[in-house]
């Protein structure tokens, strides 16, 4: 089973590629992620970002009873493009296989403001299925850092399940030529 949690994550990777002048803080509350996507003013260089996301914790309960517990994975680091363009539009990460978050997820609060990011959202898929997730960390223009935390009910079989998830991504230098820009859409399942 596929966790989550990395729903939150990549949302907060798009949501940071923001560069509007002005103030580095917004807070919203009850707000679509295109919504705060596009007030957003947080901003993060682009280039090429080295981002490690390593499962703290999972948690799965209301299965059979001899189903094994989810092992855990060393963390995992990736390389991706962040382009110029993915900064000043970050709304257009959402494209291609994530529109059903925008569709299905609010953020019953997002707040970024003095280098902090604080974030409460929640989901409901057609299928059934609920997730609820907290994102609590730090950014800066070449660095973020945050945990996150899901719940997930309405699975196959009555299941739930519960994650919690650190991310840490930092600049590492500018894209390669002929490197493929983030493919935010296969980041989150």
């Amino acid at each position: 089973m596929r966790s989550i949690a990395p729903i939150t994550i990549v949302a907060l990777l798009a949501l940071a590629a923001c560069n509007k002048p002005g103030s580095d803080s917004v807070s919203m509350k009850n707000a679509s992620l295109e919504d705060v996507a596009k007030t957003q003013k947080a901003k993060i260089q682009p280039g090429e970002w080295e981002v490690t996301v390593e499962m703290v914790d999972q948690k799965i309960t209301g299965g059979p009873a001899n189903m094994p517990t989810p092992p855990r994975l060393p963390p995992q680091t990736m390389k991706t493009c962040i382009t110029p363009e993915q900064v000043n539009r970050p709304e257009g990460m959402f494209s291609g296989g994530m529109d059903g978050l925008k569709k299905n997820c609010t953020y019953d609060s997002f707040s970024m403001a003095d280098g902090k990011i604080d974030a409460k959202m929640h989901c409901a898929m057609p299928s059934g299925m609920k997730i609820e997730a907290t994102n609590t960390g730090t950014f800066s223009p070449t660095e973020i850092s945050s945990d996150s935390n899901s719940t997930v009910t309405g699975l196959p079989g009555g299941m739930t399940s519960s994650s919690h998830t650190r991310m840490s991504a930092k600049r590492v230098g500018e894209c390669a030529a002929g490197a493929a820009p983030a493919a935010v859409s296969n980041a989150a399942g």
